[in-house]
């Protein structure tokens, strides 16, 4: 008996072949005048093991793209405040997006329940960040600035990603530092959208399940063994 609980705790120690996950990431320009222009950012986390779960996220906005979240100067055409869906428990704990070139382009999330199959999104009207001279194609200029399309998007350096993944069970985490210029991204034309999917391994430090069920058999085996003897 001795020896099998010491070969159990031997297996026991195995950690775990890596977790593989993934983020599919998607921006949407959402056209509209005033505050209907709020665009889409929309996070699924897939992960086929089903023990990891987001605990925190931060996105932070490429060069020369600013959060234009209400009506009036610093600002274009149209603004869209932020908002999100809730998804995962979310809990913002940055500061939150200000307004114009001299906004925080950062935000920062906690999740309780961001585990497989969930979809964070928030929304936030996003445009591209320069002057516009006073001259006859002022609203011209300002109308591009403000219209920034997938392919703009892509162009301005996308997002920044950095998460901090955990399992269900609890733990230890790992974080994961995503930069936009290391991602491939691809930018719709019919769909106007871009999209890009972040990939990463969770090296588990917990026994595969399969090795706990290995040892438990083993423990009833020799129970079942003794009670024989008798």
């Amino acid at each position: 008996m001795l020896r099998l609980l010491t070969a159990f705790a031997i297996l026991s120690a195995v950690p775990a072949a890596a977790a593989p996950f993934t983020v599919n990431f998607s921006w949407t320009p959402v056209a509209g005048l005033g505050a209907n222009s709020a665009d889409i950012f929309s996070f699924q986390f897939v992960d086929p093991s089903g023990q990891l779960k987001i605990t925190n996220m931060t996105a932070t906005l490429g060069s020369g793209m600013i959060y234009d979240l209400q009506t009036g100067p610093p600002g274009y055409l149209t603004s869209g405040p932020y908002s999100d869906n809730g998804a995962g428990g979310s809990t913002l704990t940055s500061a939150p997006l200000s307004d114009g070139p001299a906004g925080n382009r950062t935000a920062a999330w906690s999740f309780s329940s961001f585990t497989g199959g969930t979809t964070f999104v928030y929304s936030a009207d996003v445009d591209e960040n320069g002057s516009c001279p006073l001259d006859v194609g002022y609203l011209i200029c300002l109308a591009n600035r403000d219209a920034i399309a997938p392919s703009g998007f892509v162009s301005r350096g996308a997002i920044d990603l950095t998460l901090v993944i955990g399992t269900v069970a609890g733990g230890p985490t790992q974080t994961f530092t995503f930069p936009a210029s290391g991602q491939t991204w691809s930018a719709g034309i019919l769909a106007p959208q871009a999209t890009t999917s972040y990939t990463g391994d969770f090296a588990a430090d917990v026994p595969e399940p399969a090795t706990w069920a290995i040892g438990l058999a083993g423990l009833a085996f020799c129970g079942i063994s003794r009670l024989r003897r008798r």
